[in-house]
């Protein structure tokens, strides 16, 4: 099963075709996200994309645990990513959660090239 980052949920939604085979996949999110999502989108003009992804991810959309916040802290705080960049929150929190849940993070964001449990797809 596959934990949706923002940049795949943008991907998909825009029709990227490399990202077609995941559409039919189970997946998730975390409400966070699709805040992220909304939030990129509506900047770039599209909030009618916007509002196509909140309904059709937000049913999937869940809460970080309480108890997660202090690993995704430690993550982000130890971790540079590919770009030698820090992970923002979003990215830090849906990582954390897709490994500690048995998810494969599908993403196309370079900070995540080369870290485990993650499907880069660019």
């Amino acid at each position: 099963m596959y934990f949706l980052d923002s940049y795949a949920i943008i991907e998909m939604a825009r029709g990227n075709p490399r990202y077609l085979r995941f559409r039919s996949e189970p997946a998730l999110t975390s409400r966070a996200h699709l805040l992220e999502v909304y939030y990129i989108l509506t900047q770039q003009g599209d909030e009618k994309l916007a509002e196509e992804c909140l309904a059709s991810l937000g049913p999937q959309a869940n809460d970080l645990p309480l108890e997660t916040i202090p690993r995704i802290a430690r993550f982000r705080l130890s971790q540079l990513g590919a770009t030698r960049r820090r992970f923002s929150y979003v990215d830090a929190s849906g990582y954390v959660y897709a490994r500690e849940n048995g998810y494969t993070l599908l993403t196309g964001a370079h900070e995540f090239e080369g870290l485990p449990d993650v499907c880069f797809v660019r």
